[in-house]
């Protein structure tokens, strides 16, 4: 009896996530950079029908992806990391230089201007989902 709970709760996590209609993107690119240049940045526009949450994102091109901030303060430009980014229903999600973004950490070789990278997001409602980001020059 105590493992039909089990299941019970797993069917209805699996069900629950198949309500909604995955987070749709636009506009996502990632910034061109020399190639010596190991770490770039990717922005992105998300639309969806319900409120979800970026909580990790992998790449195969990247060591890491991070989320972060950028804001001015005391008249400097800082950037902070973020342990997650929130998609609103009503609003979406927009990640844009010199606000939310993201940062591709320790490139594993040279983007080429026009390929397409693929990033892994991996969302608290919506499960782990795969979108292209077109390399471009900003």
């Amino acid at each position: 009896m105590k493992h039909l709970g089990a299941v019970l709760v797993v069917l209805l996590g699996t069900y629950s996530a198949t309500l909604f209609a995955h987070p749709a993107v636009s506009d996502a690119w990632v910034r061109l950079l020399p190639p010596n240049v190991k770490t770039t940045s990717a922005y992105v526009n998300f639309a969806s029908d319900h409120d979800d949450k970026i909580v990790a994102i992998r790449s195969e091109i990247a060591e890491k992806v991070e989320m972060h901030e950028s804001s001015m303060e005391n008249g400097m430009m800082t950037m902070r990391p973020l342990e997650s980014l929130s998609i609103s229903s009503e609003e979406g999600l927009s990640l844009q230089p010199q606000g939310k973004h993201l940062m591709l950490m320790g490139l594993k070789r040279a983007l080429i201007e026009g390929e397409s990278i693929k990033l892994f997001f991996e969302f608290e409602q919506s499960g782990t989902l795969m979108y292209r980001f077109e390399v471009r020059k900003p």
